[in-house]
């Protein structure tokens, strides 16, 4: 992926800039995305996908350029910089959260948008999520010992003669142990019942994979939700809206500005998305993406 700015400024514009003008452009942009932060990355993304003007980003290239653009010129440098903050090594979970931002507002991007997504984000970027998401759902196994043995007919830790420090790992180890297995038998049996709404059904579901004590207590989410066995044809997100408003699923407040389904369905943001359609299944897919998303940039970044 060269995510190139003369060639991408070609989706947005007829006539090409001289050299001058999009040098001055590409430094511009490699500043700003060389110290973003997740918040800006979210504006640039909000920009890119669904149009709608990040102003701090657009005054900040103006002002470092010398130069004021027309409006459609912004949405190709917006995915330029998505593009150029994805390729840059994220420390820690800003490794998961970048990409993620940016494929909870993906799917729904508008049309004009798709040229530009196309010649500026690199797709092998997102496997980030998925590899981090495995790495924290693993369970180190347990190191031979006799812990398990010194613990059983104790009163007291005291009692056990075991040093915490030289057992720690294995304690933890033994409680995400207990998280998944409480996990899979939570959903061992969860189906759909014939009086409940598919995406409501859903809906719940995600909201108990996400709540957990444990939040990588589902071993592989993707899965679980397609084990659920809940088929269907696709509707539009505004029928979705409909049914979940009426159950009262969620209370709209604190929803962050990339979990764009969750704010059209609870906040009333994005009503261009209303005719968008979708499963089910995907429907809870989304939902837990954007649900993790919150419950990670809520812990490390607040």
């Amino acid at each position: 992926m060269k995510n190139n700015l003369t060639d991408i400024l070609t989706e947005v514009l007829v006539f090409p800039y001289d050299v001058a003008t999009i040098t001055s452009l590409t430094e511009a942009c490699s500043t700003y995305a060389e110290k973003i932060t997740l918040e800006q990355f979210e504006a640039c993304v909000l920009h890119l996908c669904l149009d709608i003007p990040a102003t701090s980003f657009m005054q900040s290239i103006n002002e470092s350029t010398g130069h004021s653009f027309p409006t459609q010129v912004f949405r190709a440098l917006a995915g330029h910089v998505v593009g150029l903050a994805l390729s840059t090594d994220q420390e820690g979970v800003g490794k998961f959260l970048y990409p993620l931002a940016l494929r909870n507002v993906l799917k729904c991007h508008q049309p004009g948008s798709e040229g530009i997504i196309n010649k500026c984000i690199d797709i092998p970027r997102f496997n980030a999520i998925e590899a981090y998401w495995q790495k924290n759902a693993a369970i180190p196994a347990i190191k031979p010992s006799d812990l398990l043995t010194n613990l059983y007919d104790k009163d007291s830790w005291a009692d056990t003669s075991l040093e915490i420090d030289e057992q720690f790992e294995d304690i933890k180890s033994l409680a995400k142990y207990y998280c998944r297995a409480e996990f899979d038998k939570d959903f061992a049996n969860k189906t759909l019942q014939r009086n409940q709404d598919a995406y409501v059904f859903m809906y719940e579901a995600v909201m108990n994979m996400t709540s957990r004590d444990w939040l990588y207590a589902a071993e592989e989410p993707v899965k679980v939700l397609k084990s659920l066995g809940v088929g269907g044809g696709a509707t539009t997100l505004s029928t979705v809206k409909s049914r979940l408003s009426a159950c009262r699923a969620d209370t709209g407040t604190d929803i962050e500005i990339t979990s764009v389904f969750r704010r059209f369905i609870f906040s009333n943001d994005y009503p261009a998305i209303g005719h968008q359609r979708i499963s089910p299944l995907h429907f809870g897919i989304a939902m837990f993406y954007e649900l993790l998303y919150e419950c990670l940039k809520s812990d490390c970044y607040e």
